[in-house]
């Protein structure tokens, strides 16, 4: 708020000839201009909504850098998953045993990470600024358009990877998984040798 109340200050005063700026104290109009906001709950919440547009925007681009998700399936043969994302049925596809420990290494209660949860798909995805979403609305609805991918995703911390390529951008995150996680491997029908 006080970010917003001094850009707000400056840019009114500003509108004012300098004659009159100069006969009250910079620090004292802004103590008046402060005591009129709080007092005024039209401008205060104004200021607020302000503030939550640029905390959500900065919650936004730092999820981005410092959380990643991994996405899976449940269904294996399902065909817009294998052009989508299997580079037209040319890559393959890893089955994992859901069940495996690797998938439940939630640390608390309220824990968002490291942890496989089911993705909700409702008609209408919920509009809301990112300050007022908690890990659920953020990660696991989406709209019900994308129900065909049955997904589950696991969050993770991007700094907690194994591995780091730099060279493209965004750079991929790579995390190790104990191998007797992997149940099966599927290759496309259009795999190359």
């Amino acid at each position: 708020m006080e970010e917003n109340l001094e850009s707000i200050v400056e840019s009114k005063l500003a509108k004012f000839p300098i004659h009159i700026r100069d006969l009250m104290p910079r620090a004292q109009f802004q103590e008046l201009v402060e005591l009129y906001v709080k007092n005024n709950s039209e401008v205060f919440n104004d200021l607020m909504d302000k503030a939550k547009e640029q905390v959500s925007t900065v919650l936004s681009e730092k999820s981005n850098k410092l959380i990643g998700v991994l996405s899976l399936t449940e269904k294996a043969d399902n065909l817009l998953m294998w052009s989508h994302y299997a580079e037209s049925h040319s890559g393959y596809c890893i089955g994992f045993k859901s069940n495996h420990s690797f998938f439940n290494r939630k640390r608390s209660e309220k824990d968002e990470f490291y942890h496989l949860r089911k993705v909700k798909y409702l008609p209408r995805r919920p509009s809301k600024l990112m300050v007022d979403m908690n890990g659920t609305d953020m990660f696991l609805l989406k709209s019900d358009i994308w129900e065909y991918e049955q997904e589950w995703r696991m969050c993770a911390v991007l700094l907690d990877a194994d591995t780091i390529i730099n060279k493209i951008d965004p750079p991929v995150h790579l995390f190790n998984f104990p191998a007797d996680l992997i149940e099966e491997v599927i290759i496309g029908v259009n795999a190359k040798d």
